[in-house]
């Protein structure tokens, strides 16, 4: 390894619970401590502000806007490295959905003569609909766990091909957080299904 790739830096970064997680190191694994770390919107690109990386090479903060977000690394000797994060997983990490549009509330009809207006549906149909939701199958349940998985997985997996593309080989311990991360989700997974056979039961 030549001095110039031994002093190489990557910043990696995810978002989660509201907030986002930064660890910085040079390629040989040594950690990048206490190295400026700025975060800007990739937007309009303006610095939202800047920090500092611990004697981990780690640096967290409060998700500031809800914008894709740059997070670029001054580590020692000019050496610099970047890392974004798309708005889309910002999102999820501050528990913001899309609200789907409500349909307009239409007025009941009303007919001439001695005849009732014609309302909304009868409480049959509302109560049918309810013991619907209530009843989702197995498969409904997996597809939805399946569906948070994936979202949860889209960093780890962005993580680790930008480990390889920027040195070639992901590090022993990078390799074992993210096995264990997936591992920690199909647990997840195991125990919904049992959970749902034990309240068919």
């Amino acid at each position: 390894m030549t001095d110039a790739n031994a002093h190489k830096v990557n910043i990696y970064a995810y978002a989660e619970d509201g907030m986002v997680y930064s660890e910085s190191y040079f390629v040989d694994g040594t950690k990048c401590k206490n190295s400026v770390l700025e975060v800007f919107d990739e937007k309009d690109k303006t610095k939202l502000f800047e920090g500092k990386t611990d004697d981990e090479g780690k640096f967290s903060f409060k998700i500031p806007k809800v914008t894709s977000l740059k997070l670029v690394l001054h580590a020692s000797m000019g050496h610099q490295a970047e890392f974004t994060i798309d708005e889309n997983e910002v999102r999820d990490a501050m528990g913001i959905k899309q609200t789907p549009k409500s349909p307009p509330i239409k007025a009941p009809l009303k007919l001439e003569g001695s005849h009732a207006p014609i309302n909304a549906p009868k409480n049959e149909n509302a109560e049918a609909s309810i013991s619907k939701l209530k009843s989702v199958s197995e498969s409904e349940i997996e597809s939805i766990v399946e569906s948070a998985v994936d979202r949860k997985l889209q960093p780890v997996m962005r993580i680790l091909v930008k480990m390889q593309e920027d040195s070639g080989k992901p590090g022993f311990t990078e390799i074992i957080g993210g096995i264990g991360y997936i591992i920690g989700i199909l647990g997840i997974i195991a125990y919904l299904k049992a959970r749902k056979v034990r309240n068919i039961n």
